[in-house]
Order: C-alpha cells, then sequence, then structure tokens
C-alpha cells in the first residue's frame, strides 16, 4: 500500500507490528490440540489400561487401536484370590501374539534397555517389561506363551498393555514440540516484520526527500 507520490502508508508499521501476534495466535492452535486434556489423558497410564494373562496358555487380547504396546511380567500379582508370587526375572518361554483377522504374527521384542517397572503403593501388584510390541492393524489377536518342555508349570501372570514410557514420552513430546513450532513461527514472522518495518521506513524517507526536492525546484 502506498500513496499517490510513491510513500508507503504508515499502516504498514501497524500491519508489521500486528504479525508476529497473529503467528502466535495462529501457533497457539496446535499447541491448544496437543495439551493433554485431564483427567483423561492420563488413562492410558494406569495400571487399570493393562489386560491380565496367566499364563502358560492363551488369550484374546483387543488393542484398539495402531500404536506401541507392551508385556509385562508380573512377578507379584492377585488374580481371582490367588496370589502369584514369583522371581524377579521372568522365565524362559515361547510366546506368540496373533492377529486373528490376517493369521499374521507380531513380533515380540525385546526391550533395548531394562529397568523399566510400575507397582501398587503396597507393592501387591509389581511388573517388569518383558517385550515391546509395534502394532500396525487394531483389532482382536490372540497371544499364547509356552514353556520349551511343555510344563504346566509354574503359572504366571503377564500384563499386556500400552507401553508407558512410549505413552509419557508422546504426552509430553506432542505440547513441547508445538511450542517450539510456535516459538519459531514468531520468531520468524518478527524477523520478517522488523525488514519491512525497515523497508517502509526507508521509502517514506526516499519519498519525502522526493517531495522536499521537488518544491525546492
Amino acid at each position: 500500500m502506498s500513496t499517490k507520490n510513491g510513500k508507503p502508508t504508515g499502516w504498514l508499521y501497524v500491519l508489521a507490528l500486528v504479525l508476529p501476534f497473529l503467528a502466535c495466535g495462529i501457533a497457539a492452535v496446535p499447541i491448544y490440540l496437543s495439551v493433554p486434556k485431564l483427567p483423561g489423558a492420563f488413562d492410558d497410564l494406569s495400571m487399570n489400561s493393562l489386560t491380565q494373562v496367566v499364563m502358560p496358555g492363551s488369550s484374546e487380547i483387543n488393542f484398539p487401536e495402531k500404536g506401541a504396546y507392551a508385556v509385562y511380567y508380573e512377578y507379584r500379582s492377585v488374580i481371582d484370590g490367588i496370589d502369584y508370587s514369583r522371581g524377579v526375572y521372568p522365565p524362559t518361554m515361547n510366546c506368540q501374539l496373533r492377529s486373528k483377522a490376517s493369521g499374521d504374527n507380531v513380533k515380540l521384542a525385546y526391550p533395548n534397555a531394562n529397568g523399566e517397572m510400575y507397582s501398587t503403593g503396597n507393592n501387591e501388584r509389581v511388573g517388569v517389561l518383558m517385550n515391546t510390541i509395534s502394532i500396525d492393524r487394531p483389532g482382536a489377536y490372540s497371544f499364547s506363551c509356552r514353556y520349551p518342555d511343555n510344563s504346566s508349570t509354574p503359572r504366571i501372570v503377564l500384563a499386556v498393555g500400552p507401553n508407558f514410557v512410549w505413552e509419557f514420552f508422546n504426552l509430553a513430546a506432542k505440547p513441547a514440540a508445538a511450542m517450539l513450532g510456535g516459538l519459531l513461527a514468531f520468531l520468524g514472522v518478527g524477523l520478517i516484520s522488523t525488514i519491512m518495518v525497515i523497508i517502509v521506513f526507508i521509502k517514506r524517507n526516499q519519498a519525502k526527500n522526493r517531495t522536499v526536492n521537488s518544491i525546492q525546484n
């Protein structure tokens, strides 16, 4: 925008001032959408989201959506009044996870690091990470475990459900990434606005000088 003499309008200064805050407001939308909605955001981080199964044997596990899941070995657990207190380290078992829809097996990977665990306040229920799972197709799966010698004892408790570390990382990382994007947008538009102010200032001075020179001549 400019006047008839080529002098940029002063409203460009206002526009340059408003643009960074407008960009900040637009960036606030993904930040707001990515922030966990309490209290439901942490439901997946609760032990109640895990499906407990007694092994050796087989059971049906439902994975409602694709993503990262895990198998935990509960060396302290109580199911139907039965106390399952076992050794801290899981016994050697051959486990299999198979899609009931396609019949394909899903890899049960070993964790990259040991130590992930959970427990109740009274330590009545304590679990440690045993395997990690990546589900690409939500639905029902058949989960089974057997001892190498096909023994039926000892009976142990495994819990299948969300990968707590991955879920917590997602809850923390998404808002952080959105805020970083918003900050970069603010700084980027702020730089553009600064350049705009400088250009408008120079052009207005040039137009003013031309006007003065034309009057003097």
